[in-house]
């Protein structure tokens, strides 16, 4: 019994002593910003586990606080935006979660600090390595057998595929103008992930196949997934996910299980993409077949086995509308599902003999921007969650919690759960070592943040192409040259393959447009500077000194904030553009090579020529709706419901714009079952003759708009100059979109006579119609609020003007003409530049919210692609170079409207009509 009280005893004063060396040589109290800390509300087993290890390192280390990290994310990138832009915004979380792909942009940023380093101090018996001085420099260093006693003790905890990618040679500007390119560890692994197929048993029986042999090759993957597609219930047989920019991440499993891969290191150090093989090209052109190749059953004709989508999908697949989907299988929690519904097994094999899956690791680093004594307390932290003790808090609690027959086979014999061992299915074993055997590394490498955003859009050019009747060796060949130019481009833009003497030649080109900027800004001002200059010595009187004084100090505050909030961001965003700014370690001045950059990039050019094609539609679509809105809620004869039929088109102001975006991509749903393709498809139920008299009634209204469209500037014959030529523009620009959508097959019919034989529209997921689709919410939501100016405006039109014309016997369209619009001109043509200006600059938010950017880069306008390579690329002199000569474009529009501005008169009219 002593014996017992001694070695108790011997333990408490050992815990105790770990403690005092292991805690802060000050004891204060250090607040550290974690990421992946489980909301109290997160009833899933996982979040139970999190939280209970959480609460063990708080017992063991009381003086450390932990805080959850919470950051707004950007839909289909939301593991990079978050942590990106809170890092920018200067509130990072101290403990950073790091991919594979992340890893070398978070390395080359000099975002995360050598582990282990940190290890050694927090283990060290030298006190004075954990202490730091008044100006928080470290008094003393780890010794260099310390420094290789924690190399040894991290390498025991990382799997041996991941080795290579968190120990790493120190790729920032810090270590590379240093000379001292060290290798380090960057990230420590709290779980390993792998690929597997799952498929739903229950839909394998109605189907008669075999619940215990799922499909083993790409063959049977084929045949099983088109016989399990059943489109009178919704139901699909392989589910893939991805978004606009993501598509190439769930084809993975395709590209790996070929022999292909993204990315590689060659001889000299470098990275460069590899996509661009044939065995990529074999892959994508099975996964066309999947998605795009008709097949027939039963006499009908299925245009697809497969349901392509984010997220959203996961409430299909848990309704059993989705047989079959590839899936990540973790080390500790293999899949919470219930195996008597949902099999696992191995990713099938391809014609080459080959299977793969995408392997990545739940990774995080220690975020170097933190201070000393917060990168010491998640160093502690990293270090327990990823040992033993916390490994088998997290087991206990699965098992607790009855999720014992999903833990990992090796943890449950680990920690003596042998009971729940045997409940465990073997094909999930055995599905799971195997694909960690078989597993692929995720990409990684220089600037392969992005990789799968620029590997979808050769894919998605692929699922666009008409392969149907095209044999399938020409269908690869076709295939592999969309992915060799997108693998091209790929190294030019993120991999940085540009030969010295091409580089120089951009330089002297880029040298010439910044000129041509810095000319036309200049020029633009002294304009401006002269349009008011004369404006005001026209209508100031010469004894006005006291009057011109009061009006500077009335503007003095107005340009004061101007100037803070407008101007010295505008000058920082000047030198930032000759910058290879970082945001973690000192930035380098680069000339024009961001100039140059962005003007031989094919991206920024495609961009600027979907903005244009963006613009056109906001102004042929959306500038006249507040307009004809403005006329005829005026013309309304009851004040009750004047402020009805107001509030009524006001109220979408009050929602949000990204809110009414997510509503209409819920109606844009392009399944059978979707909103709008409800209504569409109804017209296939009406008979020949109805048909027939819908079409003419449908295209004579048309016409007669587009009519209408081209005789408004012939009758209006007060209108001069600007304001007639605008309007045949939008004539010209409605009719040729009318052109573009028959031309493009995407109008609702096709033959004039006979039925409508129509097919679900894929809206969003069309590139034909997703700029159309993105247009449309904003011109429904904007209409309104946009009205209101125009109908202030027509209070000022005199009533006599009106009753005049009423006693000649004019009608609604010659008071229309002759009157209202013509006295609205000025207006009109202040609201056009504006509006103009606001489309080149707008429309990021609402892109963002409906499609990504996608698909196909359809809705990548230029804005969005300033925004995506400056806060998800990190490329900030990248992004404001392309900012600048975005500006350069605007800069006519808006000398313009200030001059407009300039020659404007304000007046009051008393004499207006009722409200």
């Amino acid at each position: 019994m002593a014996l017992q009280v001694a070695v108790a005893l011997l333990a408490v004063i050992l815990v105790h002593a770990s403690l005092a060396i292991a805690s802060p040589a000050d004891s204060q109290r250090v607040t550290i910003v974690l990421q992946e800390v489980p909301q109290p509300s997160d009833n899933r087993p996982l979040a139970i586990a999190r939280r209970a290890v959480i609460r063990a390192f708080a017992e063991q280390h009381p003086w450390v606080e932990i805080k959850p990290f919470t950051m707004p994310q950007i839909s289909g990138s939301a593991m990079d935006s978050g942590p990106l832009m809170a890092i920018a915004a200067g509130i990072p979380p101290h403990a950073i979660y790091v991919n594979f792909r992340q890893s070398s942009t978070y390395i080359e940023q000099g975002f995360l600090e050598p582990m282990e380093v940190l290890l050694a101090r927090v283990q060290s018996d030298n006190v004075a390595v954990r202490q730091t001085d008044a100006a928080g420099r470290w008094l003393a260093d780890p010794i260099s057998q310390e420094l290789e006693r924690a190399l040894a003790l991290i390498r025991q905890r990382v799997p041996e595929l991941a080795w290579d990618v968190v120990y790493r040679q120190d790729e920032s500007p810090r270590a590379l103008t240093s000379g001292r390119a060290d290798k380090h560890v960057w990230a420590l692994p709290a779980s390993t992930r792998v690929t597997a197929m799952l498929y739903r048993k229950d839909l394998f029986y109605e189907a008669d196949l075999d619940p215990e042999r799922p499909p083993a090759t790409w063959d049977e993957l084929l045949v099983y997934a088109r016989r399990l597609t059943v489109p009178e219930r919704n139901q699909y047989g392989l589910m893939i996910l991805g978004g606009p920019d993501t598509l190439s991440w769930g084809v993975y499993t395709f590209l790996v299980s070929n022999g292909a891969r993204a990315v590689k290191q060659v001889e000299d150090g470098t990275w460069r993409a590899v996509y661009g093989s044939p065995e990529a090209a074999e892959a994508v052109e099975y996964f066309w077949r999947l998605a795009r190749e008709p097949f027939e059953r039963d006499g009908q004709v299925i245009p697809t086995a497969v349901k392509i989508g984010t997220r959203e999908l996961e409430l299909l697949w848990r309704r059993g509308q989705i047989a079959m989907r590839f899936n990540t299988l973790d080390d500790e929690l293999l899949a919470d599902i219930n195996p008597q519904l949902v099999g696992i097994a191995p990713v099938p094999l391809s014609p080459r003999g080959m299977r793969g899956g995408e392997l990545n690791c739940r990774m995080f680093g220690v975020f170097s921007g933190a201070t000393p004594q917060q990168q010491l307390a998640v160093m502690r932290y990293l270090w327990f969650i990823t040992g033993d003790e916390a490994q088998r808090i997290r087991t206990e609690v699965y098992v607790e919690n009855g999720f014992g027959a999903f833990v990992s086979p090796d943890l449950l014999a680990k920690f003596g759960y042998h009971r729940q061992l045997q409940r465990v299915p073997e094909a999930w074993k055995t599905a799971f070592h195997t694909a960690l055997a078989h597993g692929v590394p995720e990409p990684y490498g220089h600037n392969t943040q992005h990789i799968y955003r620029h590997m979808s859009v050769p894919i998605s050019q692929a699922l666009e192409m008409d392969l149907a009747d095209v044999p399938r060796q020409e269908r690869i060949a076709r295939i592999h040259a969309a992915l060799q130019e997108s693998e091209r481009q790929t190294n030019a833009k993120l991999m940085g393959v540009i030969a010295p003497q091409e580089m120089r030649q951009r330089r002297i080109v880029a040298a010439l447009v910044v000129a041509l900027v810095a000319v036309a800004f200049m020029v633009g001002g002294v304009k401006l500077w002269r349009y008011f200059s004369q404006t005001a010595s026209q209508t100031v009187d010469v004894g006005g000194r006291k009057r011109r004084l009061v009006g500077w100090a009335m503007l003095l505050p107005v340009m004061g904030l101007t100037l803070l909030w407008m101007y010295v961001p505008l000058s920082g965003g000047l030198v930032l553009a000759f910058t290879d700014y970082r945001l973690a370690v000192q930035s380098s001045f680069v000339g024009l090579d961001n100039f140059a950059t962005a003007l031989y990039d094919a991206a920024f050019w495609y961009s600027l020529g979907r903005t244009f094609f963006f613009v056109a539609l906001m102004i042929a679509l959306g500038f006249w709706p507040p307009i004809l809105l403005a006329i005829l809620l005026d013309e309304v004869p009851s004040a009750v419901l004047k402020y009805l039929f107001r509030t009524i088109f006001y109220l979408p102001a009050i929602v949000s714009g990204v809110i009414i975006m997510f509503l209409w991509k819920q109606l844009y749903d392009p399944s059978p079952n979707g909103q709008l393709n409800q209504i569409v498809l109804t017209l296939n139920q009406l008979g020949p003759w109805a048909a027939t008299g819908l079409k003419l009634i449908a295209l004579g209204l048309w016409f007669s708009f587009l009519a209408l469209l081209f005789w408004l500037p012939v009758r209006m014959e007060e209108l001069r100059g600007l304001f007639r030529t605008l309007l045949w523009v939008g004539a010209a620009a409605m009719a040729g979109m009318s052109g573009w959508l028959l031309l493009s097959g995407q109008l609702a019919f096709t033959s004039l006579i006979g039925r409508f034989e129509l097919e679900p529209l894929r809206w969003v997921d069309s590139p034909q119609l997703a700029m159309l689709c993105v247009v449309l919410p904003t011109v429904w939501a904007g209409a309104g609020p946009g009205c209101l100016l125009y109908l202030a405006a027509l209070k000022t039109v005199p009533e006599d003007l009106y009753e005049a014309a009423d006693i000649d016997g004019a009608g609604v369209w010659h008071k229309v003409c002759y009157i209202t619009l013509p006295r609205l001109k000025f207006l009109i043509g202040i609201q056009f530049i504006a509006a103009v200006i606001g489309a080149f600059k707008g429309g990021t938010d609402y892109i963002l919210a409906m499609t990504g950017g996608g698909p196909n880069d359809a809705t990548m306008i230029l804005s969005l692609q300033i925004f995506i390579r400056t806060f998800m690329d990190l490329q900030f002199g990248l992004g404001a170079a392309m900012a600048w000569l975005l500006g350069l474009m605007l800069v006519g529009f808006t000398a313009y409207q200030m001059k407009m501005l300039s020659r404007a008169e304000f007046v009051a009219n008393t004499a207006s009509k009722d409200t």
